[in-house]
């Protein structure tokens, strides 16, 4: 009886092993699409694809959303599109998961330095822009376009990934 016993628990102990180690397919499965739609959003991304880009990482983001490569690629699609607001959001979901990320803050002071700018060019065509208020609306949006045109000595230039 005792033996019949250790036979079974030895039984039960080789197949409880078994499953324990035998790999989840489907979760191998999911893991290669997962990277599939990764590979294939950067592909679309670096040929400027960025329509079929974003919708490849939020694919991704679906079913790993603290993916932070992919926040920080959106928003620099938003970016490249004009969707600043959008852009500045991502790159801060990015610094979320990311926060050593010292290129998702620099490309989110240069989304806020444009948007800046474009509210100073707006601001230049309504009211006095000879008023005091109006004097410093232009020295502001020329010292900000001054600053987006001048050129960087290659020591001096920072890669952001936009």
């Amino acid at each position: 009886m005792v033996r019949h016993l250790l036979l079974l628990t030895a039984v039960l102990c080789m197949g409880l092993t078994g499953c324990a180690s035998k790999p989840d397919t489907k979760q191998q499965e999911g893991n290669q699409q997962i990277m599939q739609l990764q590979a294939n959003a950067e592909r679309a991304y670096k040929m400027a694809m960025l329509d079929q880009a974003e919708s490849l990482y939020f694919e991704v983001l679906a079913s790993v959303p603290n993916y932070a490569p992919a926040w920080f690629r959106l928003g620099n699609i938003y970016t490249r599109t004009g969707r600043h607001d959008a852009a500045i959001a991502a790159y801060s979901k990015n610094l979320e998961f990311q926060p050593d990320n010292q290129k998702a803050f620099y490309n989110i002071s240069l989304v806020r330095i444009k948007q800046s700018t474009e509210m100073l060019a707006a601001a230049t065509k309504h009211g006095d822009v000879n008023s005091p208020i109006g004097k410093q609306i232009q020295a502001l949006l020329d010292a900000l376009n001054q600053l987006q045109r001048e050129p960087r000595k290659p020591d001096q230039q920072i890669e952001a990934s936009l």
